[in-house]
């Protein structure tokens, strides 16, 4: 077992085997696993959900996957050192308690994440290209201080579905747009779709979701 343990939400099907979606789920800064999980009321009764809290504590109630900091320019950065040692403890937690005690593997996983819970998704998948290939990013970004992108490795079964609310106050949609253009240029496969909604999921985005979700 992995010394490093997290908290999580789980939601299990009648029964479940190794054609059974996973998805597991990641909230956003300052959130819980309860934040996310809510959406399993809506979601397909065979899938294996699993909503996950990150480590650091805020407040009550109130976590985060790493720190953030305003600059002298009072733009918000990154210690890129803690939210890379966050991704590679959270693959090891996955890869060992949870495919262990649920008995699942790495290509029934979808990652499933909201704004730095969306970065810690990418970020799994960008730098495991072998185990984490499904991903829905949802108001998020591609964060370049802790990716690892290896043109030499293969990507081409990796799938994502992204979206982004046009009035997002938090991460501006201009951020979401960049993403779309990274994950363009080095041919990752994905779907990007804008929603009139702030930092948040509508019913529409929602629904797009799913639907994508159920087909992939």
């Amino acid at each position: 077992m992995n010394s490093f343990s997290l908290e999580y939400d789980i939601k299990k099907p009648s029964s479940y085997n190794q054609n059974t979606k996973v998805i597991l789920m990641f909230h956003g800064y300052g959130s819980n696993k309860s934040d996310l999980f809510s959406f399993s009321n809506f979601m397909d009764s065979d899938y294996l959900i699993i909503s996950i809290q990150a480590p650091i504590k805020l407040d009550y109630n109130s976590y985060c996957w790493w720190s953030l900091q305003y600059d002298d320019n009072m733009r918000l950065t990154m210690n890129a050192e803690e939210a890379l040692k966050t991704v590679n403890q959270l693959d090891e937690f996955i890869s060992t308690d949870l495919c262990e005690k649920y008995n699942f593997i790495s290509d029934q996983i979808y990652l499933v994440g909201f704004s730095q819970g969306c970065m810690i998704s990418y970020t799994l998948s960008i730098n495991y290209p072998k185990k984490y290939k499904k991903v829905i990013g949802l108001s998020g970004k591609i964060p370049y201080e802790i990716l690892k992108y290896d043109e030499k490795e293969d990507y081409t079964d990796h799938n994502f579905f992204c979206s982004h609310g046009i009035y997002d106050q938090v991460i501006p949609i201009e951020i979401g747009r960049e993403s779309d253009k990274w994950l363009s240029k080095n041919k990752i496969s994905h779907k990007y779709l804008e929603f009139d909604s702030a930092h948040g999921i509508n019913a529409e985005n929602f629904e797009q979701m799913t639907h994508w979700l159920n087909k992939n």
